[in-house]
């Protein structure tokens, strides 16, 4: 009951109930943000979830892309690297997604 009287005191105590309801508003905005962003990339990785057969399709479309890029003359090391940027490891998706979000944070505490 005294932090109440202390919080409706001038001084100290204002400036602290204030300070928590500007936190408290800053919290209430970003997190439905940061949901957004992060729901998406999981909805994607829930459908890369793969059964055996779908695994096997996806290999043998690998295998065949790498192929056509080598066979056309595309250097080894150049045709799995375009493998490798057009076929998303889905551990790879996760990591950007919160890199990314890391990166906008820092951006903005220097600012």
């Amino acid at each position: 009951m005294s932090e109440e009287k202390e919080a409706r005191k001038p001084g100290k105590g204002a400036s602290d109930v204030e300070e928590l309801r500007e936190v408290l508003s800053v919290v209430r905005g970003e997190i439905p943000a940061l949901l957004r962003e992060v729901i998406g990339p999981l909805r994607e990785l829930m459908t890369l979830t793969y059964t055996p057969e779908q695994a096997r399709e996806r290999a043998r479309a690998i295998a065949a892309f790498y192929k056509e890029l080598t066979d056309a003359g595309i250097p080894k090391e150049d045709a799995l690297q375009l493998v490798r940027d057009n076929f998303i490891n889905p551990m790879a998706l996760i990591r950007g997604v919160f890199s990314e979000r890391r990166h906008r944070a820092e951006e903005e505490e220097e600012e």
